[in-house]
């Protein structure tokens, strides 16, 4: 009887134990999504992979992949996906610039593509930026002393 009792609480334990191990569903990352469907349960060592939104980057610099582990019931990992750098008319005219290759209202391109510009009429400059920060527009102000 004391055995038969102690061999159900084992099974109940061993129970537990195993449902402590799995994940539920992947969190939402902000701007990306998982490769693959998702499933509703995953075993501890289980990694799903993202992908960023179109224009979007991954950021693979550390402690930022492309993937979430499930380890012992939690979701491990750290995902970031950069926003596109914008460039906007307004923003041109105000620096005096435009684009060298496009003609665009708006324009987004992915972090370490290159924008080549070509000033506005009356001035000879042209040069092409590398999109490093959050955005574009932050970059331009250092490159042209723009205030706002």
């Amino acid at each position: 009887k004391c055995v038969a009792k102690l061999t159900a609480n084992m099974r109940s334990d061993e129970h537990q134990g195993s449902e402590v191990s799995k994940c539920g569903p992947p969190p939402e990352v902000d701007y990306a999504d998982t490769i693959e469907l998702k499933k509703d349960e995953y075993n501890t060592g289980e990694r799903v992979e993202y992908s960023c939104f179109n224009k979007y980057t991954l950021d693979l610099r550390p402690p930022f992949s492309k993937y979430l582990t499930c380890e012992q019931g939690e979701w491990s990992g750290n995902i970031k996906c950069l926003k596109p750098c914008t460039v906007t008319v307004e923003e041109m005219n105000r620096r005096g610039i435009g684009l060298a290759y496009a003609d665009r209202q708006k324009m987004f391109t992915p972090h370490n593509d290159y924008i080549t510009f070509m000033c506005q009429r009356g001035k000879d400059l042209v040069r092409a930026m590398n999109c490093e920060e959050e955005s574009c527009h932050i970059f331009i102000k250092s490159l042209w002393g723009g205030t706002e």
